[in-house]
Parts: structure tokens; C-alpha cells; sequence
């Protein structure tokens, strides 16, 4: 660093008055805004202090039809309005577009989430309605729909069946049994067996039959014959096959099989039997697919709760805004009423002793009630409100895909002879039922607004009703 410049004499005059000029600059600009935005809340104290004036004047003033506070209400609203209404640039809830086709289907979960009751706003009208007649009806049609869902999958449900039937006790044994069909399991002891073993015994054994199997692919389908061997080599090993082979029909995969046991006839063994192997082979490929489209369906739910998900997250961004909001034009008529407040002179009361003057109390009441009514209450009800039926049609693009996919779902279709297997009518039961809870969310949500719409009339009634 170059020190010498600490010790040379003072700046240029002309630079001196560069920057005088460029902070007075500043200073005037901050001067300004700071002006700006007194003057703007003196206004509104301004035309505040002449709604007061005139209530102390003539007691039955309706300060409601005020032209200026709703031109002031207006002009506050503007941005909040702006905040809740402008779409963010990336949209996951319209990942899909819905066909919504249900030619047969029982569940149509769209036009269900459609009949879910909006929030009442309108004061008045929040004040005369009866909140539990408007949303306990729909909340406990979604209820109703939950059980008959639960019911369905409870009904088909073979697990369920055969723990009604055996118990917990008959469970285990079966799961055991069916542990045990695994020739892998079957190779290393058994499932009891393996379930006394030591954590190394296990561990062990595994490394043992990860490696016989490299050797003999056949023992995942209990065939050692040659030709079986061969074909699954090839399966594991070669991915485009393997894809070409799931793609065949069931005739074109038994003459594939019959195909590699031509091939390797030589090494045959001479207990096999093709039909039995065949079988044991397809029911394989049929128990691999039903877990691959239990997988799918899983996925689908995924998809479904990430785009969930995002809608919710931007309406609970919108709830914050707007409850900002709120705190600020509350913060203001707070403020203002605390400095009338504490203007009001006390006085005489005979024998209550001394306190502020009543009548300048309650004109000073009734107008921050209206004040509230008009400029708070009113446009805070209707912006829940609006970002209430933004979520609602979010949620509705959300589970498009969901909603397309159950209207050609068959349900019992894809259940195998294993209770324990992969089912896909859980995996489709838990999704809807994710979505009837959104439904019983939403409905509720609008029920706690619209109660808190009952109140703010309410309240406003009993404060005005002296006047």
C-alpha cells in the first residue's frame, strides 16, 4: 500500500464541492421519500380525523359508505392483490395435462375436489349463515368415502382375510412357508435357519450364494439344467435381450426357452421337465411384472405428492404475504388509535370518580370499527378467499395424472397367490386416500374462514349497535 497519500495536503477545492454536492444529493432524496411516505400516512390520519369528527358530530353516521377509506382500502389492496395473482415461472402442478375419462370408474376424485364449499367472505353474509350446515355435509361425504375405500381394500385384501381367519400366529407361519419357496432360501437352510444364524453367518452365507448364482444362474428359478442356465445368463448379461424377451407374447417366449434347450440338448439333464420349467418360469415373469407395476403406481403417488406439495407451498407463501399485510394496516389503525386515545381528556363522573370522557371514547370505538370493517376485515376475507380457490385449482391439476390413471384401474387384477407380495390396490388406495385428505384439508381451511368471516361481523355488530 502506498502511504504517502496520508500525508499530502487537503483535497482540491473543486473535488471538495463535487462531493458536498453529490451528499446533499443524497440526503434530499432520502429527505423526500421519508416526506413521501409521512405525508401519505398523514393523509390517511387526515382523513381518519375527519371520520371522527363527524361521529362525535352526529352519532348515527355510517362511516361504511365513505368514499374516501374504500378509495384508500383500494389502493392498499392493489400490491397484495398483485402478490397472490402473479404466476411463478415454474409450474410442477401442470406437469399433466387430465383427460379426465371415466367411462365406468367409481372414483372420479375431480369433480369431488370441484364441489368442495368455498369460504363465505362477505361479512354480511358470513354474519347469517349457519357454518356447519354449509361444510359438515361435504366434510363427511369425504369421510364416507374414506371408509367405503378402506372397506373395499380391507374386503379384498388376503392378508387381511387370512389374519381374520389365523391370527398373528397363522401370519408368521405362512410368511415362513412362503420364505421358504425361495430356492435361494432354500439353498442357505431355510428361513428358520437363516433367522437363528449369527449377523457374519448371514452375511457369509449371502457372499456364498451371490456367487453360485454367477455360476449357476438357474438356481434363481430352482432349474440346474444347462439350457435354463444358459438362457438366464444371457438375460442378466444382456439388457437389449432381456427387454426384447419381456416384450414377447407367451408362445414366443415358450419357443425361445425351447430354443435354448434344443441348443444345449447335449448337457440335458435328463429329469427335466420343459413344461413344469416353462411354467415355474412364467409365473416368475408374472410375479416380477405385478412388482414392477406396483413400483410404477408408487412412483405415480410420488409424482403426485411432489406436485402437491408445490401447490401447497405457494399457497402457504400467499398466507404469509397476507398476513403481512394484515399486521401493517392493523399496525396503522393501531397507532392511530392510540394517539386519539390518549388525546381524549378526562373528566367528571360524580360518583364513578374521574376517568376519559365516555362519549369521546365510544365515537373513538365506533370509528376504528368501521375503520377495521372496511379497510381490514372486509379485503383480508376476500384475499384468503381468492388464494383459497388458487390452491383448490392447483390441487385439481395436481392429481390430473392420478385421477386419469384410476379411471382404467382394475381393481383385484393384479393380486398373485403371495399375501405378502407386492399389491398394487394398496399402493392406488393409499394415493387416493392422500388426495381425501387434501379434500377434508381444503373443506376445512374454507370452514375456519368463513367462521372467522362470522366473527369480524359479529363483532362489528355488537360495537356499532349503541351508535
Amino acid at each position: 500500500m502506498n502511504l504517502s497519500n496520508f500525508n499530502k495536503p487537503n483535497q482540491k477545492p473543486y473535488n471538495m464541492k463535487k462531493i458536498l454536492t453529490l451528499l446533499l444529493t443524497v440526503l434530499s432524496l432520502a429527505i423526500f421519500c421519508n416526506s413521501a411516505t409521512a405525508q401519505k400516512d398523514t393523509s390517511v390520519y387526515k382523513t381518519w380525523d375527519d371520520l371522527l369528527a363527524r361521529m362525535k358530530k352526529n352519532k348515527k353516521t355510517d362511516l361504511a359508505a365513505d368514499p374516501r377509506t374504500k378509495a384508500i382500502s383500494n389502493q392498499w389492496v392493489v400490491a397484495i392483490n398483485k402478490t397472490i395473482s402473479t404466476r411463478p415461472a415454474i409450474e410442477p402442478w401442470k406437469e399433466w395435462t387430465s383427460t379426465n375419462q371415466h367411462p365406468t370408474a367409481d372414483i372420479n376424485l375431480l369433480p369431488l375436489m370441484e364441489e368442495a364449499p368455498a369460504p363465505i367472505y362477505i361479512l354480511p353474509l358470513a354474519g347469517q349463515a349457519d357454518i356447519d350446515a354449509k361444510f359438515d355435509p361435504y366434510i363427511k361425504k369425504i369421510e364416507s368415502h374414506q371408509k367405503q375405500l378402506a372397506d373395499m381394500i380391507a374386503k379384498n385384501s388376503k392378508l387381511q382375510q387370512a389374519y381374520q381367519k389365523e391370527g398373528e400366529e397363522g401370519l408368521k407361519k405362512r410368511s415362513i412357508a412362503e420364505s421358504d419357496k425361495s430356492v435361494m432360501v432354500q439353498q442357505m437352510g431355510g428361513t428358520e435357519k437363516m433367522m437363528n444364524m449369527t449377523e457374519a453367518e448371514r452375511k457369509a452365507a449371502a457372499y456364498k450364494m451371490a456367487s453360485d448364482i454367477k455360476s449357476n444362474p438357474g438356481m434363481l428359478s430352482g432349474n440346474s439344467n444347462p439350457g435354463m442356465n444358459a438362457m438366464m445368463q444371457k438375460m442378466m448379461n444382456d439388457k437389449e435381450y432381456a427387454k426384447r424377451y419381456n416384450k414377447m407374447s407367451d408362445a414366443e417366449k415358450e419357443a425361445e426357452v425351447k430354443k435354448f434347450m434344443t441348443e444345449n440338448s447335449k448337457q440335458q439333464d435328463e429329469s427335466f421337465d420343459l413344461n413344469k420349467s416353462n411354467q415355474q418360469h412364467i409365473q416368475l415373469m408374472a410375479e416380477r411384472n405385478n412388482t414392477k407395476y406396483t413400483q410404477d403406481i408408487t412412483l405415480l403417488n410420488l409424482r403426485i405428492q411432489k406436485r402437491l406439495g408445490a401447490a401447497t407451498e405457494l399457497y402457504g407463501k400467499n398466507v404469509l404475504a397476507i398476513n403481512d399485510w394484515v399486521s401493517s394496516v392493523r399496525n396503522k389503525i393501531d397507532k392511530w388509535y392510540s394517539a386519539k386515545y390518549a388525546a381524549i381528556p378526562v373528566v367528571e363522573l360524580g360518583e364513578y370518580g374521574h376517568d376519559k370522557d365516555p362519549e369521546q371514547v365510544q365515537a373513538l370505538e365506533t370509528t376504528v370499527a368501521y375503520l377495521k370493517y372496511q379497510m381490514l376485515q372486509g379485503p383480508e376475507m376476500k384475499l384468503r378467499s381468492d388464494n383459497w380457490n388458487l390452491y383448490r385449482t392447483n390441487c385439481k391439476y395436481a392429481i390430473g395424472e392420478l385421477n386419469d390413471f384410476i379411471g382404467n384401474y382394475k381393481w383385484g387384477a393384479y393380486s398373485t397367490d403371495n399375501i405378502f407380495g407386492p399389491d398394487a390396490d394398496q399402493q392406488v388406495a393409499s394415493g387416493i386416500g392422500a388426495v381425501y385428505g387434501m379434500m377434508n384439508q381444503l373443506a376445512g381451511e374454507a370452514k375456519g374462514f368463513s367462521s372467522t368471516a362470522k366473527g369480524y361481523q359479529k363483532q362489528f355488530e355488537m360495537v356499532t349497535a349503541g351508535r
